[in-house]
């Protein structure tokens, strides 16, 4: 049976949790400033000491009419008084605090009536208590203070249980508990919680098995409360309720072992903590257990305990008629008749003061006058709503109606804005349109110009009419329009390029006065033919390297000298400056002509744009020169600036930061100077070599043929797919193909991808030409396996040397000659292990040859940066023995292993080469596994036929 007398304990944690977890908000700056002194009142622990620094408190809050702060001491006050089971006196602080409380601060004023409702309910006014907490809580609910509800909420359920009316005790902790976890406030879900606990342990079933089900239920609460993750968030005081209770309801679960324990450690913490209240509730809570096991001697001993611990005049009287009722038991059961007498009076006499039946009745009434005017305030709220719905809707309309004028005057202007936009845009175009056209035609005459000078001259040698000294002027006359119109040629092209945002830095050391002085001095006859004054002075010292892309520089400045030489009359000048200093080149140039139009000046680096001079169309050019020129100094990280006196000149500068480097005399490049023109050695053999050519321009491929056929046979195809063919049936293979990148039917590509994918011409070597000289081209070519390229236009001693150079590399690969000390040495070592030799013919390669020597290839890349790979590396990576790894690479390539390691190297430091991301040849050198920059120099100029140079 679950035992009487706790049901009438108040539940002090309830108090706790108000005091620890609501801990109120600043309501001002000036409260805000008063909280360290609550700190300290709060910190206090000797109560008289607590009283005389209230006392303080309260005077200087007085003294300066601070009435919130005034009520915050004396509630702090009040409740640390209840804490030393002081209950009376602490009504009186709690009825003062009372009376100076206001909403303004909502936290202490519900507080304060929260616990002036407890102290009467403990002083045995429960009926006052209830009538106090009901009239707080429509407080809470008319000014929407939620978490303030919820605190009221457990009040009224804890002031429902002395009165016995226990459904409606657990209906508002049950209440208050889904709120709080509503709001996910962990602090009041533990108090709501812990009161439904509390609740159930006080319920009464139809019989002892119903009873035990709820004494079981509220076990598992508590226990829940006082385990992770809600015990972290309780404080020592409520802790030690909870553990108290929870002993409490293990007694009427009849498990008295369970009890005991808990409640000696709850008793133990209460006497350590001096918290008095509590440890009159454990100690009158161990009289009961031991007089329900018959242990009437401890029973005894408690009672005297707990009589002894405070006198009635203190004591909530709930509790003391609890302790009246077990000390009676106690004394009778240890036949002591006199004292159980003496208690048993007491307890009737503080029963009967109690009138705890009609407080039953009266509380029963006062939960449903709050039923009822609750109802009340739901009806005001309505018509309140309804009011508040009509108002704003009214609201809402004129929203609408000023939202609809502004939408449509915003619709009005925005359209105005689109037809301006779009005449604007029209302008625009029609002006675009306009320049294309001049862009066309300044283009086509800029064209026609070094066509008239190449088609003339040509005509003049064709027809024989000329002496010998007019066919060298003639022919240099070609020449030197040829190179003119390539120019433009490219200039177009960087105009698509910087269009499609396909251009990349491509540095390189550089000396950077040699070639100020290099760009000079080539505008020199020009400057001399129209008796212009031209000058240079160069601030940069003759020993400074600097890295810089050299081919987009010189643009820059062929520009700006090109265009003041164009636009200078005769007999003025023009000077040219460079200097160097912090890391920035200054290149500027002026001359003293009529300047720029005021009216072209903002428009001189647009594309396509042709100036005028007094309404006349200013002289020759594409119109994109400058814009060029413009882009590639953003592009290197500079700036261009113009100024512009109208009549006397104008002065262009470039302002491009350049990074000094250090270079070793092995890295200095070729000097930029007039280089000799080097003599060709055709490839060495007894039978002409076959050339198979796949071209589809008809004349392309006759001046191909033209420049092969005296040293080579030529077979012509006039695409892939048409090279295919005559390999197919040709009755010799051809020993190099040239192909053209771009041709009908089948590409130069597609051709490539197919020839290395068929083992019966993967060997051939393969040099394609084309136009296409972007990065991503080549790098393409070389992935599907191109021996070398060449980009048109090209001369023939560079097609010459580039198809003996792949003519010779192929012969050391198709027989067992040895080309060097270093292979030859490789390939003794070899025989000396193996007596067979090799045969004297290369054999037919299968697809697991191919297969095995790619596996070859991605192993030896990986180590391509060590430069003492060797045979026994690589044997060991390739699980073969140095022997047998010998004798395959030397069938299926035709190369001893060194050699073929070495043609690796070469290849992937001209992958780095052409992806442009490297500077100098130190550094594609020790990429590829070089030991020396020299050594590498000489071997990539062995092999491709090229310096690399002239590739940086």
């Amino acid at each position: 049976m679950p035992p009487n007398n706790y049901r009438y304990m108040m539940r002090p944690w309830a108090l706790l949790f108000l005091f620890l977890f609501l801990r109120p908000f600043a309501v001002s700056a000036q409260t805000h400033l008063r909280k360290p002194f609550i700190d300290k009142l709060q910190a206090i622990g000797d109560i008289d000491s607590a009283k005389r620094y209230a006392d303080s408190l309260t005077g200087i809050a007085k003294t300066q009419n601070d009435k919130l702060f005034e009520a915050k001491v004396l509630f702090t006050l009040s409740y640390k008084y209840y804490k030393k089971g002081l209950e009376r006196v602490a009504l009186d602080y709690a009825h003062q605090a009372g009376k100076v409380a206001s909403p303004a601060d909502s936290t202490t004023y519900v507080q304060t009536q929260t616990m002036i409702a407890w102290m009467l309910s403990r002083n045995g006014d429960t009926q006052g208590g209830l009538k106090t907490a009901f009239a707080i809580l429509r407080e809470t609910e008319k000014h929407g203070w939620k978490t303030l509800r919820i605190d009221c909420k457990v009040c009224i359920a804890d002031l429902f249980r002395p009165v016995h009316n226990i459904a409606n005790s657990v209906k508002f902790s049950q209440q208050a508990a889904d709120e709080a976890l509503t709001l996910r406030d962990t602090g009041r879900y533990i108090s709501a919680l812990s009161m439904v606990a509390y609740g159930y342990g006080d319920m009464r079933g139809k019989n002892d098995a119903e009873s035990d089900q709820y004494l079981a239920k509220a076990v598992t609460y508590l226990q829940q409360l006082l385990a992770k993750p809600f015990a972290d968030k309780l404080g020592t005081f409520q802790k030690i309720n909870l553990m108290g209770n929870l002993g409490t309801f293990y007694e009427g679960l009849e498990k008295y072992d369970e009890a005991e324990a808990i409640l000696n450690k709850a008793l133990a913490l209460a006497t350590e903590q001096k918290f008095l209240t509590l440890q009159k509730h454990d100690l009158n809570q161990l009289m009961s257990l031991n007089v329900k096991r018959k242990h009437f001697d401890k029973a005894v001993a408690y009672a005297n305990q707990v009589l002894a611990l405070q006198s009635e005049a203190n004591s909530s009287r709930p509790l003391q008629l609890n302790v009246y009722k077990e000390a009676t038991k106690a004394y009778a059961g240890a036949r002591d008749f006199e004292k159980a007498y003496k208690y048993s009076e007491k307890a009737r006499v503080l029963n009967d003061s109690m009138l705890a039946d009609g407080q039953s009745k009266a509380t029963a009434e006062l939960d449903k006058k709050y039923q009822n005017d609750k109802q009340l305030l739901l009806a005001a709220n309505r018509n309140t709503l309804l009011k508040q719905e009509r108002n704003f809707i009214i609201l809402i309309a004129v929203i609408l109606l000023i939202s609809g004028a502004i939408v449509y005057r915003w619709y009005v202007l925005k359209k105005q804005k689109e037809a301006k936009l779009l005449a604007e845009e029209n302008r625009q175009l029609a002006r675009l349109d306009n320049l294309k056209s001049k862009f066309l035609a300044n283009v086509s005459h800029e064209l026609k110009t070094p066509l008239t000078l190449i088609m003339g001259p040509a005509q003049q040698l064709l027809d024989g009419s000329v002496t010998p000294v007019q066919q060298q002027s003639n022919l240099l006359t070609i020449g030197r329009n040829s190179k003119k119109l390539l120019g433009i040629v490219n200039e177009l092209l960087d105009i698509g390029k910087l269009e499609a945002g396909n251009h990349s830095l491509r540095l390189a050391p550089v000396n950077l006065q040699s070639l100020v002085r290099l760009i000079y001095q080539s505008f020199a006859s020009a400057a001399e033919y129209k008796n212009i004054t031209y000058t240079l002075t160069a601030n940069i010292d003759e020993g400074l390297f600097v890295s810089i892309d050299k081919d987009k520089f010189e643009k820059i400045a062929n520009n700006f000298i090109s265009n003041a030489i164009k636009f200078t009359p005769a007999y003025k000048s023009v000077n040219v400056v460079a200097t160097f200093g912090k890391g920035m080149l200054v290149f500027s140039v002026e001359d003293n002509g009529n300047g720029i139009y005021p009216d072209d000046l903002p428009y001189v680096f647009d594309r396509y744009y042709q100036g005028k001079q007094d309404e006349k169309v200013a002289e020759g050019g594409t119109g994109i020169g400058l814009s060029i020129a413009k882009e590639f100094a953003e592009l290197m990280g500079g700036r261009i600036e113009v100024a512009n006196r109208w009549g006397e000149g104008a002065l262009f500068t470039a302002h491009i930061p350049l990074a000094e480097v250090i270079v070793t005399q092995s890295e200095i490049p070729v000097a930029i100077s007039a280089v000799a023109k080097p003599a060709y050695t055709a490839f060495a053999s007894e039978v002409r070599p076959l050339i198979l050519l796949a071209e589809d321009h008809a004349e392309m491929s006759a001046y191909i043929s033209s420049v092969l056929g005296p040293y080579y046979d030529t077979l012509v195809a006039s695409n892939g797919k048409h090279a295919l063919q005559l390999l197919e049936t040709s009755a010799q293979l051809p020993a190099l193909i040239v192909s053209d990148a771009m041709m009908p039917e089948m590409n130069g590509f597609e051709l490539l991808e197919k020839l290395k994918a068929d083992q019966r011409y993967y060997h051939i070597p393969v040099i394609m030409l084309t136009a296409l000289t972007d990065n991503q081209n080549r790098i393409r070519a070389l992935n599907i396996g191109v021996d070398d390229y060449l980009a048109k236009p090209f001369v023939a001693e560079e097609l010459l040397a580039r198809t003996a150079n792949l003519l010779n590399n192929a012969s050391g690969r198709a027989t067992v000659g040895i080309t060097d000390a270093e292979d030859a040495a490789e390939s003794a070592q070899m025989d000396a292990a193996d007596n067979s030799g090799l045969e004297n013919k290369p054999t037919s390669n299968s697809p697991a040859d191919l297969v095995w020597l790619a596996g070859l290839e991605e192993t030896v890349r990986q180590f391509i940066g060590t430069t003492d790979l060797n045979l026994a590396m690589l044997s060991y990576e390739m699980a073969i023995s140095e022997r047998q790894l010998f004798r395959r690479i030397k069938s299926i390539t035709g190369l001893t292993p060194n050699k073929y390691i070495r043609t690796i190297r070469l290849q992937i430091a001209r992958e780095a080469i052409d992806s442009g991301k490297y500077r100098t040849m130190a550094e594609i050198a020790y990429l590829a596994g070089f030991e020396t920059p020299a050594y590498f120099s000489k071997l990539f100029k062995e092999h491709y036929g090229r310096d690399i140079s002239g590739l940086l």
